[in-house]
């Protein structure tokens, strides 16, 4: 060996024994694997190659180990006491420091194991990080009506796979719902917006024979009609060319009054007066999602009426009206259409009182009975002892003893007779009706466990 190195050894040497007597030097060059254990707080106060451990400087591999790959990175992290990589295997953990875990969640402050805990599988079980990998999100809805807005003719709410949305009708759709005469068209913009368009083609009609209705771009417009117009009730009349009927002499040369308009001739010019729109005491036929009221032009008109609903009378059927038009579609199976009825889906009442429930539910031990459903079910008869039969003491479709007369009629003095029943009745001195009226003295003769009444002194 070199004489360089002969004497960097010495040093080396002479340093480890003075650093043993202090920190157990024999760690530092590997020669020994457990060194005396010392008091302490943190990592810090150790020796190098020691770890801090329940107040006392311990070995870091007895202590809880170090796997290949050091600080973890899959679950594990810093831990006091030991790290651990992927989990690790190591036997039992000690340390209560907080630790880092790069993939599976937040320092934790209650350290990567539990305090003493044996961990055999390696999965740590205390200070586990937050959990990234859980439960997704509740969904959002069930039904478009979940999700927070309002439908309209242009947009309408959605539910797909329990996330939001909205479906728009496309740009330039007219809307049914319009106003008539205001010179305008109701349409959707592509993006649930509903806007208004120029139609002046949506004429307008006050009524008046002697005015032009025009829309000018989207304005309603009421110029005098020309002087050479005819007005009036037969139209025998001209208009004066300032907007009015003239020449009248009697309010029905104007026109004939009915519930939306009235008529009246006023200083020989024809004026009228109509009720105004949607109003008006009409006639109207009940069910058909309709109201008839006025147009505010001296006209009825009819209109849907959601509230008029057709109802069929059928409980097994819905009573609806959508947007003025009736429909009694089927209710659902099961719903209740009686006492012992139910609907069977497809409109129809149908009972619900099996035959076999109608004798026990009514307590029927024989005969027939009638079930919920207006059925006839004939009931096992349980009247077989001899004794009881069925509707027997009067006892509809029960079991019961019917008593037979208790008449001693030829059994005359032959003692006692029952009825079937549990009563009975002394025939033994019962001997008069088959003796004439003149008979004095009346004697029971037997024969056999019967007898007779027979005459012994009759009179004359």
């Amino acid at each position: 060996m070199p004489v360089k190195h002969v004497r960097v050894a010495r040093v080396a040497t002479l340093v480890c024994v003075s650093l043993a007597l202090l920190v157990g030097c024999a760690q530092l060059l590997g020669l020994k694997a457990d060194i005396a254990a010392g008091p302490c707080e943190i990592d810090d106060d150790c020796a190098p190659g020691q770890v801090c451990g329940s107040g006392t400087c311990q070995s870091a591999d007895s202590a809880g180990g170090t796997s290949a790959g050091g600080s973890g990175t899959n679950g594990g992290g810093k831990a006091i006491g030991g790290s651990k990589t992927n989990g690790g295997s190591g036997s039992t953990d000690a340390g209560q420091g907080s630790g880092e875990s790069t993939n599976g969640g937040s320092d934790a402050t209650a350290g990567s194991d539990a305090t003493g805990a044996t961990n055999s599988g390696g999965t740590e079980t205390s200070g586990a990080g937050e959990n990234t990998g859980g439960a997704g999100p509740s969904p959002e809805c069930k039904v478009g009506t979940d999700c927070v807005g309002v439908d309209n003719d242009c947009a309408t709410r959605t539910c797909t796979d329990g996330k939001c949305g909205v479906d728009f009708e496309k740009q330039g759709t007219v809307l049914t719902k319009q106003t008539a005469g205001d010179c305008k068209k109701l349409i959707c913009d592509g993006k649930g917006v509903v806007s208004s368009q120029t139609d002046d083609t949506d004429l307008p009609d006050d009524g008046n024979p002697c005015t032009l209705d025009m829309c000018k771009q989207g304005v309603v417009s009421h110029d005098s009609a020309p002087s050479s117009t005819a007005c009036g009730a037969s139209s025998q009349f001209k208009c004066d060319g300032k907007g009015a009927c003239g020449n009248c002499t009697q309010n029905s040369d104007c026109g004939l009054d009915n519930l939306c308009a009235t008529y009246t001739c006023t200083s020989n010019t024809c004026r009228s007066t109509f009720v105004a729109t949607g109003q008006g005491n009409l006639a109207n036929t009940a069910g058909d999602c309709k109201k008839n009221v006025c147009n505010g032009m001296g006209s009825p008109v009819a209109i849907a009426d959601n509230t008029d609903l057709p109802v069929d009378t059928n409980p097994c059927t819905k009573d609806l009206c959508a947007n003025g038009a009736p429909s009694n579609p089927p209710e659902g199976a099961g719903k209740s259409c009686g006492q012992y009825s139910t609907c069977n889906g497809a409109s129809a009442c149908v009972c619900s009182d099996p035959a076999a429930n109608a004798c026990p539910r009514l307590g029927a031990q024989c005969g027939n009975v009638t079930n919920g459903c207006g059925q006839v079910v004939t009931c096992t008869n349980t009247c077989n002892d001899g004794i009881n039969t069925c509707n027997g003491a009067g006892n509809p479709n029960k079991c019961g003893c019917t008593p037979r007369p208790l008449i001693c009629g030829a059994l005359q003095c032959a003692g006692t007779i029952s009825d079937g029943c549990g009563n009975t009745k002394d025939c033994s001195g019962d001997c008069q009706s088959l003796c004439p009226d003149n008979c004095q003295t009346k004697t029971c003769l037997f024969n056999g466990p019967d007898g007779g009444c027979y005459c012994s002194a009759c009179n004359g």
